[in-house]
């Protein structure tokens, strides 16, 4: 690869976690587009630009099968090589380009590829390589994750891009976050000098002002790439065609919800055209799409409403979070709508029933307030309750995965204590993570650690908070007695041991 085709490297990238990425997630994704592909029981697996690699790890420990990750970076690999080695399950790790790797001739035919942004930043040659491994890596049945920033969203970003890129190379050599900090503070010069194009151009100067409460090891990678390429889903409909690969849905799942995301009048547009790829171009515009986060998948046959609806019945869900956290209220384009309460709290009561065990969609239909409902509107709520991140697909423990899940997340403990901070535990029952914010991180390792009384768990994180110089928040205000501290941990406490903590066994995390 050449200098020009290598991704920004002066800073590391984030370590975020994407559970879209995840192979549950993705079969599920396909059942909601009625794709007949049962889910391998242990599928191959492949990250391409695995940056990090928490992703890979924390679905490698949650799932059963035989994980890859390919990363240019060679920070990234080490540090995803230091997260799979609390994985006991041996993850394949290359460092290099996708040419080298897509010419190898020991790869396996892998059930799923997925690539988080990668497409954007990367050159065309490294775009036909892609596409070659999909082409001849992709097992038959196969799914691809493919997410990327795309237009008319980033329409007016490109010219912000421009600016930053003209402002990065001006920079003395020195410290990168200061070069990237030097690179936004000349486009906000620019900006400031009261020229036409950030005065006709008003989301352009928005979107400016927005970067900075971001890091700079996002604007670097996300701006300064020597690679940018924001497309059409047109673009990359037909790329992935080469690969004989066609849409199946968004992994997004609320972009389904037409009277959340579309006008009415784009609701009848959309009813009438009936090619997708023209469908998904005419919603990017109705939406001002910025990023697609797409499903395609290899040809295979589509399952009968009925064949969908037993598929429906049989597949296992499970709560992420307690009852008094999900809001019946949905934002999209169009802006709020009110979930109707008769239909989705009783499917959330059943779900949260017995200790929050997980349930098939057979047994949510069957409970208290749900039997009444129709079937249809039963299966949307899930795929909802599923894209508002509240519930996930479930599955039967693999062998091994708790253990698994256990050293992973109890190096995700550790480092809440001393950074780098991750935001997520692994759960064997969702094949995946689940969003846990650091402080009951805290309060789960001091539970884990023996302190199951909330005053004594409260005392624990109190004491890395004097280390750390943190302090609790009530109703807005930072507290700064220790008194007041411990009060406010104290039922902060109770809340983990009453709610969290049925939670977590449920999901096979404690």
């Amino acid at each position: 690869m050449s200098a020009t085709e290598r991704p920004y490297s002066e800073l590391e990238y984030t370590s975020g976690y994407y559970h879209e990425l995840g192979p549950a997630h993705l079969a599920f994704c396909a059942l909601v587009a009625g794709i007949d592909r049962p889910a391998p029981a242990r599928p191959v697996y492949l990250e391409l630009g695995m940056g990090q690699g928490v992703s890979l790890a924390a679905h490698a420990a949650a799932s059963d099968g035989e994980f890859w990750g390919v990363d240019l970076n060679p920070a990234h690999v080490a540090n995803a090589r230091a997260l799979a080695e609390s994985v006991s399950t041996p993850l394949t790790l290359v460092e290099g380009a996708f040419a080298d790797f897509a010419a190898r001739d020991d790869l396996p035919l892998f059930d799923v590829i997925a690539l988080h942004g990668v497409w954007s930043w990367v050159s065309d040659a490294s775009r036909r390589s892609i596409v070659e491994i999909l082409r001849y890596r992709l097992a038959p049945g196969g799914v691809v994750y493919l997410s990327y920033n795309c237009q008319p969203g980033w329409a007016s970003r490109g010219p912000i891009r421009h600016l930053m890129k003209l402002g990065h190379g001006a920079s003395a050599p020195g410290d990168p976050e200061a070069r990237v900090q030097s690179a936004l503070a000349f486009a906000e010069e620019v900006a400031a000098a009261d020229g036409r194009f950030f005065a006709e151009n008003r989301p352009a100067a928005s979107h400016l002002a927005s970067l900075r409460k971001t890091t700079p090891q996002y604007l670097g990678h996300e701006y300064l790439n020597a690679d940018w390429h924001i497309p059409w889903f047109s673009d990359v409909a037909e790329a992935m065609a080469e690969a004989d690969l066609t849409f199946a849905v968004s992994a997004r799942l609320l972009d389904r919800v037409n009277a959340l995301q579309l006008p009415p009048a784009g609701v009848a547009l959309m009813d009438r055209e009936k090619d997708p790829v023209l469908r998904e171009s005419i919603r990017d515009f109705l939406v001002n799409q910025q990023f697609r986060p797409d499903v395609f998948a290899r040809p295979a046959p589509r399952l009968s409403d009925a064949d969908r609806t037993a598929r429906f019945e049989s597949q296992a869900f499970v709560l992420v979070c307690g009852l008094d956290e999900i809001d019946f209220q949905l934002t999209g384009a169009q802006g709020e709508m009110v979930l109707p309460e008769a239909t989705y709290r009783p499917i959330a009561l059943a779900l949260a029933a017995d200790g929050f065990v997980a349930k098939t969609g057979a047994e949510v239909m069957a409970a208290p307030g749900v039997s009444s409902l129709r079937r249809t509107d039963v299966i949307a709520a899930l795929i909802n309750l599923v894209g508002m991140g509240v519930m996930r697909p479930a599955q039967a423990v693999p062998p091994g995965a708790e253990t698994r899940c256990q050293a992973y997340n109890r190096l995700v403990l550790d480092r809440a204590l001393t950074g780098p901070h991750l935001m997520h535990l692994a759960s064997p029952v969702t094949g995946g993570g689940v969003l846990t914010p650091r402080s009951a991180q805290l309060f789960l390792r001091a539970w884990i650690d023996g302190d199951h009384a909330p005053e004594a768990i409260a005392r624990s994180v109190w004491a890395v908070f004097r280390t750390t110089g943190e302090r609790a928040v009530r109703k807005g205000e930072t507290l700064t007695s220790e008194d007041d501290n411990l009060a406010a941990l104290g039922d902060m406490a109770r809340r983990f041991l009453d709610q969290t903590v049925p939670l977590f066994r449920a999901l096979a995390i404690v």
